[in-house]
């Protein structure tokens, strides 16, 4: 019975910190993909770099910076569609590898339940999984990021934040944000 616990729990407590490990490297992936777009654009405008990362109120370079993102980042190019493509896979691998994780919990709870603590051992295959899962997330971020010069569904995130920052600039400036149609 102690060894059926100590199965459990340090399965489980591996997962979680794997988990953890996960988030923390997805954030530092998004501060270089940010730092890499902010580069980019410094590069294409013609601005010092430091310029875009402060956060003063730039009201001749954001047109601009709209206008390249725009562009870049357009629905209309095949690399940006595959990348959302990609993005879109990479949220459903996602969420299958939560689904057979959770699977297993249960069955190898239900297994523990009826033929006895002998089953425990069966949990360190939620870490399996969850590794196998992730590497083969990363594999395959590295592809499309080869493959199209973007990480999976960094195009249509980078287009959501354009319509925001277009939505937050009409509601500063006191602009209704209906279509002018919608006024009748």
């Amino acid at each position: 019975m102690v060894m059926a616990t100590v199965h459990v729990v340090g399965a489980l407590a591996a997962t979680i910190a794997l988990g953890l490990l996960v988030l923390v490297i997805g954030a530092w992936e998004q501060e270089r993909v940010q730092k890499r777009r902010l580069q980019d654009a410094s590069i294409a405008l013609g601005v010092p770099l430091a310029s875009l990362e402060r956060d003063e109120d730039h009201e001749d370079l954001i047109p601009r910076l709209i206008q390249y993102s725009s562009q870049r980042y357009s629905g209309e190019l095949l690399r940006n569609r595959v990348s959302d493509l990609c993005g879109l896979l990479r949220s459903i691998w996602g969420w299958l590898s939560t689904l057979l994780q959770v699977v297993i919990v249960v069955a190898v709870s239900w297994f523990m339940f009826s033929e006895g603590a002998q089953s425990a051992v069966a949990m360190w295959l939620v870490l399996a999984v969850a590794l196998f899962f992730w590497l083969a997330s990363v594999a395959f971020s590295f592809a499309c990021l080869l493959l199209t010069g973007r990480y999976p569904g960094e195009a249509k995130l980078a287009r959501k934040a354009i319509a925001a920052v277009i939505e937050q600039r009409a509601v500063s400036k006191g602009r209704p944000l209906a279509p002018a149609w919608d006024k009748q």
